[in-house]
């Protein structure tokens, strides 16, 4: 077999610049029983990494190790976006409640005047009425005077 090439993949190996495949051939090389002498020094790594590559932890491995930790095992927990935005939510909500509430106690004030400033001007100059017009009020009052009359008699 060719030695050089397998020389090359160990000086490339230490310089990072080797593949997965050519990893696989290496430790492959460096598995088997006759391993050149001067390579020789290179095959507890390689047959350290097989070793590793094999090794599995078990199902109750962080079981005994928070055990003898005296830790609790927690469970992560999914936070969804909807869980994520909540407090943003209420603080919007909380923001439209003041503005309706606000709205309605200027609206309630008695000093607020819900009529625009067109129409108020229009009324502005017209406090007294001429003597022909009657209002509805009037009508409703010489309605009620009636009715009064009509009664008691």
């Amino acid at each position: 077999m060719d030695f050089k090439y397998i020389e090359q993949l160990v000086e490339r190996y230490f310089a990072a610049e080797t593949t997965v495949q050519e990893e696989r051939l290496l430790r492959e090389f460096f598995a088997q029983d006759e391993v050149p002498e001067h390579l020789r020094q290179w095959q507890p790594l390689f047959a350290g990494e097989k070793f590793l590559a094999e090794t599995h932890l078990d199902e109750r491995f962080d079981q005994r190790i928070l055990q003898m930790t005296g830790e609790e095992h927690v469970k992560a927990r999914r936070i969804t976006f909807g869980l994520r935005m909540r407090p943003l939510f209420k603080a919007a909500a909380f923001v439209a409640f003041a503005i309706v509430l606000g709205t309605a106690v200027e609206q309630a004030s008695p000093g607020h005047d819900s009529e625009s400033p067109e129409l108020q001007a229009s009324f502005e100059g017209e406090d007294e009425l001429d003597a022909t017009e009657t209002t509805v009020i009037d009508i409703r009052s010489a309605n009620a005077e009636q009715a009064d009359s009509t009664y008691t008699n």
